[in-house]
């Protein structure tokens, strides 16, 4: 049996549809990159214009290290900006997870169809072959999305030390030993941007 025009319609949208998530995913991360470098220029560029407007009312080129608490502030922007950026790219892999979630279910879904069908003009023998193959489909599916929620939850892990190294930072304290994981789950909610 061959696959009917609809299933192959089907699998078709749903191919399209998965990679138009996949690259919003990636446009989405992108533009939010690029408004944190740009914020992170500006920081910058206000940080070197007070050092300038400094050096220019001391009439003197000494160069003197920064204050302690302009230092600070630096370091806690430093910081934030360090865990916002592994916020964006921790998103992004999240939403590409999801995609190829979606995109080895609807591969599976035609696969078994598929055997359905090739099970009717089947044999007891090649009904049988079939049923295992069936079995493997559904337990390589299983597989992959464990696979998937353990990078989803390394993800979040990896977000959640980068997160809590930062606000040691913003605070000026050491970071606590014990990093809280979230639970697993399936799908994570894409935060807006």
């Amino acid at each position: 049996m061959y696959l009917s025009p609809s299933d192959i319609q089907h699998a078709r949208l749903h191919t399209l549809d998965n990679l138009h998530a996949a690259s919003q995913a990636w446009v989405d991360a992108t533009e939010r990159l690029a408004e944190l470098a740009l914020r992170a220029g500006r920081l910058a560029l206000e940080e070197s214009r007070d050092h300038l407007e400094e050096l220019a009312e001391s009439r003197s080129l000494r160069l003197d290290a920064l204050p302690l608490e302009r230092l600070a502030d630096w370091r806690s922007e430093s910081a934030g900006l360090v865990s916002e950026c592994f916020e964006i790219v921790g998103d992004a892999q999240q939403a590409l997870l999801q995609m190829a979630r979606d995109q080895v279910a609807a591969l599976d879904t035609l696969l078994l169809r598929q055997m359905d069908r090739a099970a009717l003009s089947a044999d007891a023998t090649g009904e049988a072959a079939i049923g295992h193959v069936k079995t493997a489909i559904r337990q390589a599916e299983t597989s992959f999305n464990e696979l998937a929620d353990a990078a989803a939850r390394g993800a979040d892990m990896v977000e959640a030390q980068v997160r809590q190294v930062s606000d040691a930072f913003v605070g000026g304290s050491e970071p606590a030993e014990k990093v809280e994981v979230p639970p697993p789950a399936r799908s994570r909610r894409t935060r807006a941007g």
